[in-house]
């Protein structure tokens, strides 16, 4: 039974890894956020770190580094997301965004 937990764990952690190395867009009003996971080897989850871009008011830090922990920068990355979703930021994945302005041409493109 508890190697079906932790197989479970890193099935969960491998997709949201997966879901989140794409970097995060934050608005609220005229404040932009940008929170990215940044890997030293292409192709391996670790290691990694969590950069937070407040570019627009002059700062860019690291928050989180993992040399170990698959998934750790993912998680941490997701957190501080959902931490300003509940302050009223509005996050989005520019993954989604792409997505969205693709499928928005082809609309254009087929009305036209």
């Amino acid at each position: 039974m508890k190697a079906l937990t932790l197989s479970t764990v890193l099935i969960i952690t491998a997709f949201v890894g997966q879901a989140l190395a794409n970097p995060v867009s934050c608005t609220y009003g005229d404040l932009s956020r940008k929170i990215e996971v940044v890997y030293s080897d292409p192709g391996q989850s670790v290691p990694c770190e969590v950069i937070y871009d407040k570019s627009a008011e002059g700062t860019i830090e690291t928050l989180w580094r993992a040399n170990n922990e698959a998934g750790y920068c993912e998680a941490r990355a997701a957190g501080l997301a959902d931490k300003l979703s509940g302050m009223g930021w509005q996050c989005t994945s520019d993954a989604d965004t792409a997505a969205d302005a693709a499928n928005e041409a082809i609309t254009d493109a087929s009305d036209g």
